[in-house]
């Protein structure tokens, strides 16, 4: 908390950097019809402002205001989406994805000036900071791993629907689409709920070499995800299920099984989590980075046979089993330390 400015300035610089580097290929690629166009100012400002505000998010989470910080997710994520709802039920004119796209600017810009208000409103002394080039070079060589394990990570939720689409059209994938972002909604809940009240904590106590409280707290954790998970997972399942006779379509009816498979893939995926999160607080980035890519090598595996054998219950079949292997990968490296360390 002490360094917390100080970090926050050198972070702007970096980002200012990023973007001023970015921005440009962008509109190049657009340009050239790489990406297409129509959207591109749009895609920016929603880009730059939702970026900023999961940064405020973090920054909110590290000072332990995690009250304040799902408070910003709600406006960020939820209030902006039920008033565009309102709106549109009450005005069917303005069903249009221009409206859509304010009322998701407003959202984020909303949740990003709330977000930036609080944390200066931390700022108790008025001194200068210097940019910090040596940290900042420092933090890219470090942290370089992490996003590599991160787009691992980012890509079982990705090429899943290119082979999906691959496999069985674009109106599958529709369907796809939609069950995916139903049991999604579980790691959205479980993260503003549970998570962002533990982590800082499971962190602290670690960093102080307090090895029985962290072990302790760590059991909770636990406990508590394994409980809260259980419940999301069973009320997706029906409200999927209520959706679904509601809609009456034929084709996600078809995919009902597939909508169970992803909550079991989901599940399994949240219970990583339990180890991923005290690897993460005992800076153990080395052992997620190795879990996490060579799950996705074998997902990888995966999509590729399905595309091959054009079987679109392969892709869950590898979804699954991979994160199994990224379960397994995750708590072997922390029984052994935890088996080493002190209580």
């Amino acid at each position: 908390k002490g360094n917390l400015f100080f970090i926050l300035k050198n972070q702007v610089l970096f980002y200012s950097i990023s973007y001023t580097l970015c921005i440009p290929v962008f509109i190049i690629l657009v340009y050239l019809n790489i990406l297409p166009r129509g959207s591109e100012c749009w895609f920016i400002a929603l880009l730059f402002f939702e970026h900023l505000s999961q940064e405020i998010n973090r920054v909110l989470i590290t000072i332990e205001s995690q009250t304040v910080a799902s408070f910003i997710l709600f406006v960020r994520q939820g209030l902006w989406c039920w008033l565009a709802i309102a709106t549109m039920v009450i005005y069917p004119d303005l069903r249009k994805i221009t409206v859509v796209f304010i009322y998701w600017l407003i959202g984020t810009v909303s949740a990003c000036v709330l977000g930036v208000v609080y944390i200066l409103s931390k700022k108790s002394k008025n001194y200068t900071i210097k940019w910090d080039w040596a940290w900042l070079k420092k933090g890219m060589r470090l942290s370089a791993p992490m996003l590599i394990a991160a787009l691992a990570l980012r890509g079982f939720f990705t090429f899943d629907r290119f082979a999906i689409e691959k496999i069985a059209g674009l109106e599958i994938l529709g369907g796809y689409t939609l069950f995916v972002s139903m049991t999604s909604a579980i790691q959205s809940f479980l993260d503003t709920i549970l998570i962002s009240f533990s982590f800082p904590k499971l962190a602290r106590l670690y960093s102080e070499k307090k090895y029985f409280e962290f072990k302790s707290e760590l059991k909770k954790f636990a406990l508590k995800l394994i409980l809260l998970l259980s419940i999301l997972s069973v009320c997706c399942f029906f409200t999927g299920y209520i959706l679904v006779k509601w809609l009456n379509n034929l084709d996600y009816i078809k995919l009902f099984p597939i909508f169970i498979l992803l909550i079991l893939a989901n599940f399994v995926y949240c219970i990583s989590l339990i180890p991923h999160i005290a690897l993460y607080a005992m800076r153990e980035d080395h052992s997620i980075l190795k879990s996490q890519c060579v799950s996705f090598l074998s997902f990888i595996f995966f999509l590729i046979m399905s595309v091959y054998l054009s079987e679109i219950y392969f892709v869950l079949t590898g979804m699954i089993v991979s994160f199994i292997l990224l379960l397994l990968l995750k708590i072997m490296p922390l029984y052994n330390i935890l088996k080493k360390v002190k209580s």
